[in-house]
């Protein structure tokens, strides 16, 4: 299965937003490019997508940034995929062209991945990487 970039930037940047959360100081587009490891460059166009679609609001001026646009746990995976365009393993043109037992199968996989992802909240994947840095803090 292939995710997109834009896909994987999307949800790394709303991860960094959420493990702020429920802090109201905005985080700055460097400070989310840095935790979250996605370029500057295709993160403000991101963030731009997911402002547009609710998941986040900006505030303008030097202590500006980005803040989550509603609580982790109201934020579903399986939405997110959908609005931001699918996962990018199965190309729009491809779909509409081909109609053979393997683009199918591709569509039914994506299908299945979105349905698995329905239980999973920007809250979930929180919990798992604050449970992730605890593992590591305490290996080291």
């Amino acid at each position: 299965m292939k995710v997109s970039a834009r896909m994987d930037y999307a949800v790394r940047a709303l991860l960094e937003l959420g493990l702020h959360w429920p802090n109201n100081q905005p985080l700055q587009l460097r400070a989310i490019s840095r935790k979250a490891g996605v370029p500057q460059k295709f993160l403000i166009h991101i963030l731009i997508a997911l402002k547009n679609l609710g998941y986040v609001y900006s505030i303008r001026g030097k202590t500006g940034g980005y803040v989550l646009g509603e609580a982790p746990a109201k934020i579903n995976l399986a939405d997110l995929v959908k609005q931001l365009g699918g996962l990018g393993s199965f190309d729009e043109e491809k779909r509409k062209k081909k109609n053979d037992s393997v683009s199918l199968l591709w569509q039914d996989i994506d299908k299945s991945v979105v349905n698995a992802l329905k239980g999973v909240t920007l809250e979930d994947l929180c919990n798992r990487q604050r449970q992730q840095i605890k593992t590591l803090s305490f290996d080291i």
